[in-house]
C-alpha cells in the first residue's frame, strides 16, 4: 500500500451518509483533511485533540474512540496508536457504521501509518527518484481518487437496525442485542461489515431463525425479506 491510496482510501469514507468531513493527522503531519471549514480551524482542531490525547498518554490511558456530541453535529475521533481519523458528522450519520469503517481502514493501513512521520508536511507523496509528486486537491482529482478506493464497508449497521426492529416485537432490546452477538460468534463472524451482500443477508435469516415459533418465524423471515430488498 502506498500514501496515495491511503488518501484515497481516507476520501472515500465521505462517500458515507452523513459525513459532512473526515482528516487524518499523525501528531502535526495531516495526511488527509477534507472538512468544511477553513484550514486555520482544521489546524486548531488538530492541536486540541492532540493536547487531549497526550493528556491521556501522561496517565497511561489508552483512547480508542472518542464520541462528542453538539447541537450542530456529532465530532467523532478514531485512534490508532499516534494517528487520529476524524469524522465530522450530521443526523444523518450512522456513526456506528463510520466507526467501523474507520477501524477497518486504520488495521488495513497499519503498518504504512506506523511508518509515517509526525512532522509537519511529511506525508507528500514522492516518487521513487525521490521527487515529490505533485498532489492535486481540487474536488474533481478527490472525486476520481475516491473512485478509485476500495469500498470498507457494506451496510451491516442498516440491516442490523432492521434486525433489532423485526426482533424487538417480540423479545426486549437486550435480549436482541445478545442474539445478535451471539450469532456473530456462533459464526466465527469478527467483522460483520467486512462480509459481501449474500454473507450479510444470510447472516440476518441466521439470527431470525433463532426464534422458536414456526409460525412467528415465518412471519419474521418475510418482513425481513422486505426491508431488505428495500435496502
Amino acid at each position: 500500500m502506498t500514501l496515495n491510496s491511503l488518501i484515497a482510501a481516507v476520501a472515500a469514507l465521505q462517500r458515507l451518509d452523513g459525513v459532512a468531513g473526515v482528516m487524518l493527522f499523525k501528531g502535526r503531519n495531516t495526511v488527509h483533511r477534507q472538512m468544511p471549514f477553513s484550514e486555520g480551524r482544521a489546524l486548531d482542531l488538530t492541536d486540541t485533540l492532540g493536547q487531549m490525547l497526550d493528556g491521556y498518554r501522561q496517565v497511561r490511558r489508552k483512547i480508542r474512540q472518542i464520541y462528542l456530541e453538539f447541537d450542530a453535529g456529532v465530532l467523532l475521533v478514531m485512534v490508532l496508536d499516534e494517528t487520529v481519523l476524524v469524522f465530522l458528522l450530521t443526523g444523518r450519520a450512522d456513526a456506528d457504521l463510520a466507526a467501523s469503517a474507520a477501524t477497518v481502514l486504520l488495521n488495513d493501513h497499519a503498518s504504512l501509518l506506523a511508518g509515517l512521520s509526525i512532522e509537519p508536511g511529511a506525508s507528500t507523496p514522492r516518487n521513487e527518484d525521490g521527487i515529490e509528486e505533485l498532489v492535486v486537491t481540487s474536488p474533481r482529482r478527490l472525486q476520481e481518487m475516491t473512485d478509485k478506493a476500495e469500498v470498507v464497508v457494506n451496510n451491516w449497521g442498516q440491516v442490523r437496525k432492521v434486525i433489532e426492529g423485526i426482533l424487538g416485537k417480540v423479545m426486549g432490546r437486550a435480549q436482541v442485542a445478545n442474539l445478535i452477538d451471539r450469532t456473530l460468534q456462533d459464526g466465527g463472524i469478527a467483522d460483520p461489515y467486512r462480509l459481501n451482500p449474500l454473507q450479510v443477508r444470510k447472516l440476518a435469516v441466521s439470527v431470525i431463525e433463532h426464534i422458536p415459533n414456526v409460525s412467528k418465524r415465518r412471519q419474521l423471515l418475510t418482513e425481513l425479506d422486505s426491508h431488505l430488498d428495500d435496502l
